[in-house]
């Protein structure tokens, strides 16, 4: 819609079950409509790029970022764009587990009606006792966002594996210093729906039911403070990718889309 922009994000669990489960995904972006999505867990094959795969099937671009590289596959996060891409950039994350895979932030910028907005698509340490690696990480991602800034204020979206009263998503939305310094980010979901659970970690699917861990929101759109002509506002936002489409659930955890105000330049 004019002077709105849609955001998405969805760990989309790598290649687990992939042949059962792509098209729900590709149905739910179908459905959603966004003008950009953050993806997470994306794999690249010789064979098979995830971001593009779904992308071809959505009518958007693709831009993908390498946390790590194996035999015959990378692993790593993605943007897609309904808008043309001006240009895209990554930064590898601190790992501080012996037991988790390398993480990457890995940003977008696209030209959506005259202005340079930037997206970025990231995915944390998963275990529940790294909540000191995910201080380091929000750190970098701060840093990162920092350097670049765009004609738009900054988007952060993924799966941070922590619920938004942890140190760690307190410092992206300003309500707590690491090591001195603080940064500032809206959590959308959080002003639309204040005090509202939100879970995108849920046993109601059965993908997460058989991990028996918890019920937790985990996976956010972020957004920075809007501009002057309220570029950037948050007009919606909303849990989506909870419920099976095609006969398959999505992934085994929800998504989280949201509106942002966004007018011509």
């Amino acid at each position: 819609m004019a002077g709105q922009l849609t955001v998405m994000t969805l760990n989309i669990w790598n290649i687990h079950r992939w042949e059962e489960r792509r098209e729900a995904v590709v149905a739910w972006i179908n459905e959603i409509r966004p003008d950009l999505v953050a993806l997470q867990e994306v794999v690249r094959l010789e064979r098979l790029c995830q971001a593009s795969w779904i992308a071809e099937r959505t009518g958007m671009a693709a831009v993908f970022g390498a946390a790590a590289s194996y035999d015959a596959a990378e692993f790593g996060n993605a943007v897609l764009s309904r808008y043309p891409v001006l240009g895209s950039r990554s930064r590898g994350l601190y790992a501080g587990s012996g037991n988790d895979v390398p993480r990457v932030v890995v940003s977008a910028d696209v030209d959506v009606d005259g202005r340079r907005v930037s997206c970025a698509s990231t995915h944390l340490s998963y275990r529940f006792d790294d909540g000191w690696v995910r201080e380091r990480q929000v750190q970098e991602i701060a840093e990162f966002v920092s350097e670049h800034p765009a004609d738009f204020p900054p988007i952060v979206c993924g799966d941070f594996n922590a619920p938004p009263d942890s140190t760690e998503v307190r410092f992206l939305k300003g309500l707590h210093a690491i090591d001195g310094r603080s940064f500032h980010l809206w959590d959308a979901f959080e002003l639309v729906h204040p005090g509202e659970f939100g879970s995108t970690w849920s046993s109601a699917n059965p993908f997460a039911a058989a991990d028996r861990n918890p019920d937790r929101r985990i996976d956010y759109v972020f957004v920075g403070m809007r501009d002057d002509d309220d570029a950037g506002r948050v007009l919606d936002a909303r849990v989506v990718c909870d419920q099976p489409r095609v006969g398959a659930w999505p992934s085994d955890h929800f998504g989280v889309a949201a509106v942002l105000s966004c007018p011509a330049r």
